[in-house]
């Protein structure tokens, strides 16, 4: 049996004893995309300035011992859970209960109705095999699409857009971790079409999580920026295109077919 030191949320928490638990926890996402970036010409990430960038901050022994381990116990608890009744977002779950307050953190819309939720965009069962874009305009941890994963297969095409970098980070390692290589997540406000942060892609070949800073060369935001507009070419009001209709602004996170 694991003690709390040797699971994810127990590494963490340990840290926090000399370090604040939110910079080493988005430090953590950081440097995990940085890895799953990595070019095999050079054996170095494509993102190796931002990776040197963070592992400058800290002293020698955590590069060594406390960020492997972490991204180990990550990886190993999320691999436990595949197909458990709770899913396996072990990143959104730490950081809704752990880093929540009300300036800098959220809550996720629970498994079981993200589960329910993605029977309702309209895949038919004979429709599965044929490859599908599938879209969370409000992606948070990426909770949504993980379910629409595992309800419809990895076979189809996974995109999530969420305002908060941080979220973006753990829905790009979600993604990547679980298998799901027709994929992108950008860091963008859903409601401007023209906005763009950031994304990263999640492919299979090339193998990795490849972050994206020029707009033009995201799949993602050309195909939303497109599908934005031709939506609302006629509609005076903003608002967020759903299966079923017209989704008014405040609402949470819900899969598209787009």
């Amino acid at each position: 049996m694991k003690t709390k030191k040797e699971t994810f949320a127990g590494l963490l928490e340990a840290s926090a004893y000399y370090r604040d638990t939110r910079s080493v926890f988005d430090d953590l996402l950081t440097l995990a995309l940085c890895a799953f970036s990595q070019n095999p010409n050079t054996g170095k990430s494509y993102c190796e300035d931002e990776y040197m960038a963070t592992i400058g901050r800290y002293p020698k022994e955590d590069v060594q011992t406390l960020f492997p381990k972490l991204l180990a116990c990550l990886i190993t608890e999320m691999d436990e859970r595949v197909g458990s009744d709770s899913g396996n977002d072990v990143l959104g779950e730490y950081y809704e209960t752990h880093l929540y307050n009300k300036r800098s953190s959220q809550y996720f819309t629970p498994w079981p109705i993200c589960k329910f939720m993605t029977k309702s965009i309209g895949i038919d069962a004979e429709e599965e095999d044929t490859r599908k874009r599938i879209l969370d305009p409000t992606c948070g941890s990426g909770r949504m699409l993980l379910a629409g994963a595992e309800t419809y297969g990895k076979q189809h095409e996974f995109y999530g857009i969420d305002i908060d970098a941080v979220c973006v980070k753990m829905a790009a390692i979600n993604l990547f971790l679980n298998g799901m290589f027709h994929s992108e997540v950008m860091c963008a406000n859903a409601l401007s079409p023209d906005d763009f942060r950031f994304s990263y892609k999640i492919s299979l070949l090339p193998f990795g999580v490849f972050r994206i800073d020029n707009k033009e060369q995201s799949p993602l935001w050309r195909r939303y920026t497109s599908s934005f507009k031709k939506k609302h070419e006629v509609k005076r009001e903003i608002v967020l295109p759903s299966k079923s209709g017209v989704k008014p602004i405040g609402g949470g996170s819900q899969l598209e077919l787009f």
